[in-house]
Parts: C-alpha cells; structure tokens; sequence
C-alpha cells in the first residue's frame, strides 16, 4: 500500500486511494442483438442504446434479462 502526506499534518502520512478489482462495469452497445449474443459470466452488464429501445441487460448465467429504461 501506499502513502502521502497528510494535509493537515506534514508529519503524518495517510493511505493512498485504493482501487478494488470488483468495480462494477457495464458495456454500451448500438443494438439489442450484440448484446444477446454474447457469452458472458453471470453479473455482466450492458447498456443498448437501440433507437427508442434503451435497455439494461444483465446476464443471470443462462440467459440475457433487461430492464427498459427509455420511457
């Protein structure tokens, strides 16, 4: 891990930002149809920025589930 100064102590030190390897990431595809057929491991995300059909879909580990999102 490391460390910098403290700002409110020059005597001090405090830890760096950490980054967690778990961050969330959600891809953007132009259509529907790339997203459905890909092979992902379950969690995955991805945004369909389809015309009209703005959908986030999550893959459960047999098939693609979306939630629309354009009202």
């Amino acid at each position: 891990m490391s460390y910098k100064v403290d700002p409110n102590n020059s005597k001090k030190q405090v830890a760096k930002g950490i980054v967690y390897g778990h961050q969330s990431f959600v891809g953007i595809f132009d259509t529907n149809g790339e997203i459905t057929s890909l092979k992902a491991a379950p969690g995955s995300m991805a945004y369909s920025k389809e015309s009209g059909n703005g959908r986030l879909y999550i893959y459960d580990g047999t098939a693609w589930g979306y939630i629309n999102l354009d009202a």
